[in-house]
């Protein structure tokens, strides 16, 4: 076998095994096998670890985020409710005010509406 440059330990190890017996290569296969299934698990463990713990931050912003919606819709909500309250009242006085140019103006909005829905 030449040594040069590109002769190593690695392929000391290689014809080592080749001229090993059967049953020293499949022990050795087995060590393998068993330490690649060993990698296998721990990368396995990891990646479902980091999983979790991205999906459980997800969850969280999204649970902050609909919690932030709910409130600002329940705000949105209530201003909406004291503005309708507070044109019934603008509305209510008007009436009260002005009467016959209240029915007027329904009966002006009744004839529009008509003329409409003719068409």
């Amino acid at each position: 076998m030449a040594t040069g440059l590109f002769s190593s330990s690695r392929a000391k190890k290689r014809n080592a095994f080749l001229n090993a017996p059967v049953e020293d290569q499949i022990s050795e296969i087995r060590s393998d096998i068993a330490a690649l299934t060993k990698l296998l698990s721990k990368r396995g463990t990891e990646a479902s670890t980091d999983v979790r713990a991205r999906a459980h931050d997800a969850r969280d912003q999204a649970e902050a985020g609909l919690h932030d919606l709910l409130s600002n819709g329940e705000q949105l909500l209530s201003e909406l409710r004291a503005r309708y309250a507070s044109t019934e009242k603008q509305v209510r006085h008007t009436v009260r005010e002005h009467p016959v140019a209240t029915l007027g103006a329904a009966a002006l909005v009744g004839i529009f509406v008509a003329a409409l829905m003719r068409r």
